[in-house]
């Protein structure tokens, strides 16, 4: 996937979710490629030192390491998302309890 994905603006729904998951997908896809071209790369920097061999397993270790801030900022994110979520079912679920209790405590004073 060329470029970063967009965060800005990025509220909790499903859509949203399936496109940061995507882009977790799509992020790892292209590391599993790069990984395989790093290996090919050093590979051949041990049979052929040379300065041209030297700098393709520099330049594919750096791609790797970019994509893989890519996929360390996306699941960032997607936890963040999910921490987020995970507050507000708990303030709902607290002001459900809340509720229950006030109802319960009303109707025994109406039953005395």
């Amino acid at each position: 996937m060329s470029g970063s994905f967009d965060f800005k603006g990025f509220s909790f729904n499903s859509d949203e979710i399936d496109q940061l998951a995507q882009a977790i997908n799509e992020y790892s896809s292209e590391e599993r490629k790069a990984v395989a071209v790093f290996h090919r790369a050093m590979n051949d920097f041990a049979t052929d030192r040379s300065l041209e061999t030297c700098l393709e397993s520099l330049n594919v270790s750096m791609q790797i390491a970019n994509i893989r801030a890519k996929l360390v900022e996306s699941y960032e994110y997607y936890a963040r998302l999910l921490e987020r979520e995970i507050i507000k079912l708990n303030r709902q679920i607290k002001n459900v309890d809340k509720a229950n209790m006030k109802y319960s405590t009303e109707s025994n004073f109406r039953e005395g």
